[in-house]
């Protein structure tokens, strides 16, 4: 448990949020806009048949972040939404519903947010997922309110599956791994695990890597300080205005809004986009302090059609817009 020799424990959560009114004045009514006047969403579609088009507002993005779960079923009870978030190695429950379904709680362990560690309670069930049974499933406790929801899929429930975020249909779907197969129309990118995590090898900011990860129980993008720091030897003139992340554990981090400027990943180039930099906890547990790195939340993963990430292949598929739909 920790970050010690040994290497960081499986129990922790990288899915985050910014406290609220973090953003612009006027950003979630109006959508973001960027300095020169410039919008940097593209408009609202006209109609439901249009093609897709990304989220024109803050208030769309979260609307989707939200969508963003998937139906279990704990010891047979249920279904139940749970939030899949591919940024969290353990998955959690809701102290109030196993009170609810009578679970027995198991020893207080130690469990990693984005900002920090707490100690929480832990319990054992048997989950259905897609049709599967996944049984005595190892689950952290936390309240509720913490979770967003009555539970949360990490990766030790997801890392033999193939989890498809569809932000056209804004829908969410797990499944077995197709295999070799693609669509021609996909941009297909290797990935490399890093405890357990797919890290993307093909994204960079003005031509520099950058290791990034794909973190769907994240609704806003943070980057680390390493990356700040080029992103404003670029840009001198970058303004910045304070803010907060909260993690899901309960500890908040102080951080920093600033636009970054040509952010590159899965064969999309980004406009100037809103990004919050902090020395998160999580950070400090991938030892990714020295070189710039980024959690892509829905914020961003919303500007294509689809991401699929596919654990068993070690491949994460894009869909970008326009592409049409398999």
């Amino acid at each position: 448990m920790g970050s010690g020799a040994e290497g960081p424990s499986r129990r922790w959560l990288a899915g985050a949020m910014l406290a609220a009114g973090a953003w612009p004045a006027g950003a979630q009514a109006q959508g973001l806009v960027r300095r020169g006047g410039g919008s940097l969403l593209p408009p609202e579609p006209t109609s439901p048949e249009a093609d897709y088009v990304p989220p024109t507002s803050l208030a769309m993005v979260a609307d989707i972040y939200k969508r963003m779960t998937a139906s279990v079923r704990v010891n047979g009870r249920g279904p139940y939404q749970f939030v899949v978030d591919t940024g969290a190695n353990q998955s959690v429950l809701a102290s109030e519903l196993a009170q609810q379904i009578g679970l027995t709680i198991g020893p207080v362990e130690a469990l990693h947010g984005v900002a920090g560690v707490q100690m929480a309670a832990t319990t054992t069930a048997d989950l259905t997922i897609g049709g599967r049974v996944q049984q005595n499933a190892p689950l952290s406790l936390l309240p509720q309110a913490a979770i967003g929801g009555v539970g949360l899929l990490g990766l030790d429930r997801l890392e033999s599956q193939r989890v498809t975020l569809n932000f056209k249909t804004r829908s969410l779907r797990i499944e077995p791994s197709r295999g070799a197969f693609h669509d021609p129309d996909d941009r297909v990118l290797k990935a490399t695990k890093r405890d357990g995590q797919l890290t993307l090898v093909d994204a960079d900011v003005a031509g520099i890597p950058v290791t990034a990860f794909i973190d769907s129980g994240a609704q806003s993008t943070i980057g680390n300080r390493a990356l700040q720091k080029f992103a404003v030897g670029l840009h001198p003139e970058t303004s910045t205005s304070k803010t907060v992340v909260i993690s899901a554990t309960g500890q908040t981090a102080p951080a920093e809004m600033a636009e970054l400027a040509r952010l590159r990943v899965g064969g999309l180039v980004l406009p100037n986009w809103p990004v919050a930099f902090a020395d998160l906890h999580t950070f400090q547990l991938w030892r990714l302090t020295d070189k710039p790195a980024i959690l892509l939340g829905v914020d961003i993963l919303s500007r294509f059609e689809y991401v699929a990430l596919d654990f068993p292949r070690d491949e994460v598929r894009f869909r970008l817009p326009g592409r049409g739909y398999n």
